[in-house]
């Protein structure tokens, strides 16, 4: 994966983890497809740290996030590699992100993990330690490796209160970050055939610890 492609999904995970809101939408069609959309803002002290993991200096930062040097087209081939269709990808300045696509036979990782299950023509959440960890084991090596930055205890079998996460957080990559994590929430929209919608709203700390059980 060349340079352009692989800042790109940093900025993506950036963006849809590290923000005080992100917002992630799936709706179930009447031909059983599911169309998804993320939308979400980076925090700028997890979106440089993890840039510069990435092989990118504060110069290439800016660059990628003012002039939006972005492949899209190789971008949106990666997706469609992960089994994902009629992706469109949109970058504003400051790192905000939004994607659109659509999962046309559910046999991305959203579901293959069974995160998100389409039973009788509606959408349910099964959000559990064990559907994670099988998202992070169904992953490409390059998503498991952005995940990897975060630490989260859910993704290494680990056992760790909320506190503790963003203590270890703070130790590893400063106190701005732990700050943005603790802020961070994850509002899921789930729209079902008939037009119905559930929606949570989570925070970051809660799904990166494992400490819920759907």
């Amino acid at each position: 994966m060349n340079k352009a492609i692989r800042s790109f999904f940093i900025l993506i995970f950036a963006a849809l983890f590290m923000s005080c809101q992100t917002e992630i939408t799936l709706t179930l069609r009447q031909d059983d497809s599911v169309d998804i959309r993320f939308e979400g803002e980076s925090g700028e002290a997890f979106a440089k740290l993890i840039n510069s993991a990435a092989g990118l200096g504060a110069e290439d930062y800016s660059v990628s996030t003012s002039d939006l040097l972005i492949d899209s087209q190789s971008v949106s081939y990666e997706l469609a590699k992960a089994g994902f269709s009629d992706i469109v990808i949109n970058q504003k300045k400051g790192g905000a992100v939004s994607i659109s696509m659509c999962d046309k036979k559910q046999t991305s990782y959203i579901f293959s993990s069974k995160i998100i299950k389409a039973e009788k023509g509606k959408l349910i959440t099964a959000i559990t330690r064990k559907s994670l960890e099988d998202f992070y084991k169904a992953s490409d090596e390059q998503t498991r490796m952005i995940l990897d930055l975060f630490l989260a205890p859910v993704f290494n079998d680990e056992e760790m209160s909320e506190d503790e996460y963003l203590e270890m957080v703070g130790a590893f990559y400063g106190d701005g970050t732990a700050t943005e994590v603790s802020q961070s929430f994850v509002k899921i929209n789930l729209i079902s055939k008939d037009g119905s919608k559930e929606t949570l709203n989570l925070p970051l700390t809660q799904l990166f610890c494992g400490n819920f059980n759907y």
